[in-house]
C-alpha cells in the first residue's frame, strides 16, 4: 500500500432515525420487500495523523428503504456490499471491502425513513487522491450507486493553530472505547448526507492543534456561525477558553428546528485574545424544515450579490473565464462577450452569464475547471482543453475508472464509466502519440464520438 499507512480501520453500520418526510408504503410478499433506488452518500474528514500524513475518516449513508430483502426465520435480512478504493494517479494506495448487514422484525418497519451509517478510516500521506466508493445491494447486485471523491492531503503547518475539518453528525454523547464511532472520550454519529430535519440538532465535531504556538496567551475563544445562501448570518456565537494543552476538540450544536429550508454554511474559527482569527474551517449543510418552509426573500437574491468575486479581477482574469466557460456557452454569449471591452463590461456579462444559470452551477463548474487543470495538462496544455478534461468539466467524475497506463500490446489507455448517465455509458481515452494527452475516440453517450473498433484501430500496436 505505497503512500498509504493503515493506522485503523474499522466499519460498522448503526439505524439513525431521519424523519424528513412522510414515508410511503411497501411493497412486496413476505420473503421480499420492494426497495427504493438505491442512493449512497460518502463524506470524510481529515484530522492529523503522524509525520506527514492525515488520518481521514471516510463516513458512509445509505436509507433501509434502497435495501432488498429476504425472509428467513428470524425476519428479514438484507446487506450492503460496500468497498472503498483510494488512488494517486494510477497507483492504488488503499482498498477495503466489507458487508453492512441489517435486519427488520417485519415489513411494518421497512416504511421507515431510516438511514444506516458506517465508517472507516486510515492515514495517507500528503498527495492528491480519488477515492472510489461503489455500494451493492447484497440481495440484488445489479442495484448500484458508487460516490467518486477528492482528497487531497496537505502538511499539517506545526508553527500555528490549524483547525481539522468539520464533521457533521447526528448525535454526540460522552462515551466508553468500544464504539467504531468513539474518539477523544466521544461517540460521534457523522451525517455523511448533510441534511438535518426541523426536529434535529446538527451537531458539530473538530479538531484543534499547535495551541502553545500560536495562541499568545492561555485564552482564546471558538466562533461558531452560520450563513444561508444569501450570505446573511443565521448564528453567531463565541465560547471562551482556556488553553490546558497542545490540542483540544471543539464540539457545538445547531438547532435546525430555527432554520428555514435552504442550504447553509457553517464556519467555526479559533479566535485570539485581540479577536485575531488563526484558523477556520467552513462545512455546508442543508436543512428541511416543513414548519418554516423556505425563505422566500431567497428568490430575491441578484447575481451581483452572488458574484462579487469579480470586483477583483484584471481584464486578463475575466477572459480567461469565460474561456474557461466554454462548455456552457451559447453561440450568441461568445459573440457578445467578443464585442466588449474592459473590466466593467465584462464583469457585467459575466454576472449575467451565470445569473441566468441554477444557482451555485458556477461554483461546481469552476471547481471542476480546477481538477482538470490540475490532472490533465500535459506538454503546457491546460487541462480543461483536453478530452478528458472536457468530459470531466460536462459530465463530472465517472462512476468507476478503467486505468492501463503500461501494457505491454496496447498503448495507455482509459475507460471511464458513467452509470447514471443514459442507462450506463462509457467514454474510451488513447494516448495515440506517446507522452502527449489522451484523445476521446469512442463513447457511447448520445452526440459524442462512437466508434466500436475504437480498440483495435487506435489502443493496440499494430502487428
Amino acid at each position: 500500500m505505497s503512500g498509504v499507512r493503515q493506522h485503523r480501520f474499522v466499519s460498522a453500520a448503526i439505524l439513525i432515525c431521519v424523519l424528513l418526510r412522510p414515508a410511503g408504503a411497501w411493497s412486496g410478499t413476505a420473503d421480499r420487500v420492494a426497495a427504493d433506488s438505491m442512493k449512497l452518500f460518502v463524506d470524510f474528514a481529515r484530522f492529523r495523523g503522524s509525520d506527514e500524513a492525515l488520518y481521514v475518516e471516510l463516513y458512509y449513508s445509505f436509507s433501509q428503504r434502497c435495501l432488498t430483502y429476504t425472509a428467513d426465520s428470524a425476519g428479514l435480512k438484507a446487506g450492503l456490499d460496500l468497498g472503498v478504493e483510494i488512488r494517486m494517479k494510477d497507483s492504488v494506495v488503499f482498498s477495503d471491502r466489507w458487508i453492512i448487514p441489517h435486519r427488520l422484525l417485519d415489513t411494518t418497519e421497512a416504511g421507515m425513513s431510516v438511514n444506516l451509517v458506517s465508517i472507516s478510516a486510515v492515514e495517507i500521506a500528503v498527495g492528491e487522491y480519488l477515492a472510489s466508493v461503489p455500494g451493492r445491494d447484497q440481495n440484488n447486485p445489479s442495484r448500484i450507486d458508487s460516490v467518486i471523491l477528492q482528497i487531497p492531503i496537505r502538511p499539517v503547518d506545526t508553527s500555528k493553530v490549524v483547525i481539522s475539518d468539520v464533521e457533521l453528525a447526528t448525535k454526540i454523547v460522552q462515551a466508553s472505547p468500544g464504539s467504531p464511532f468513539y474518539k477523544n472520550t466521544l461517540e460521534v454519529i457523522p451525517n455523511a448526507q448533510g441534511i438535518f430535519g426541523e426536529q434535529q440538532l446538527c451537531y458539530v465535531y473538530a479538531e484543534v492543534y499547535n495551541l502553545f504556538r500560536g495562541v499568545p496567551s492561555d485564552e482564546y475563544s471558538i466562533l461558531i456561525r452560520v450563513w444561508d445562501a444569501a450570505r446573511r448570518e443565521m448564528v453567531s456565537r463565541r465560547k471562551a477558553r482556556k488553553r490546558t494543552g497542545e490540542s483540544a476538540v471543539v464540539v457545538d450544536q445547531i438547532q435546525a428546528g430555527k432554520l428555514p429550508t435552504g442550504t447553509y454554511t457553517l464556519g467555526v474559527a479559533v479566535v485570539d485574545s485581540s479577536e485575531k482569527i488563526l484558523s477556520a474551517a467552513v462545512k455546508k449543510f442543508f436543512v428541511y424544515n416543513s414548519l418554516l418552509g423556505v425563505d422566500s426573500t431567497l428568490a430575491n437574491i441578484t447575481p451581483q450579490a452572488t458574484l462579487d468575486v469579480y470586483r477583483n479581477m484584471s481584464e486578463g482574469d475575466l477572459d480567461r473565464e469565460f474561456d474557461q466557460a466554454r462548455y456552457e456557452v451559447q453561440e450568441e454569449e461568445k459573440r457578445r462577450y467578443a464585442s466588449l471591452t474592459g473590466v466593467e463590461s465584462k464583469s457585467a456579462f459575466l454576472v449575467e452569464f451565470w445569473g441566468k444559470r441554477p444557482p451555485g452551477l458556477r461554483d461546481e463548474y469552476m471547481k471542476r475547471v480546477e481538477y482538470a487543470n490540475a490532472e490533465y495538462r500535459v506538454l503546457g496544455r491546460d487541462g480543461y482543453k483536453t478530452d478528458r478534461g472536457r468530459v470531466h468539466i460536462i459530465y463530472g467524475l465517472p462512476s468507476d475508472f478503467d486505468r492501463h497506463p503500461n501494457e505491454p500490446q496496447t498503448k495507455p489507455y482509459e475507460i471511464w464509466t458513467y452509470e447514471g448517465l443514459q442507462g450506463g455509458v462509457v467514454f474510451a481515452f488513447v494516448q495515440r502519440v506517446a507522452n502527449s494527452e489522451y484523445e476521446l475516440v469512442h463513447s457511447t453517450y448520445r452526440n459524442e464520438i462512437r466508434d466500436d473498433q475504437w480498440f483495435i484501430k487506435y489502443a493496440q500496436f499494430a502487428h
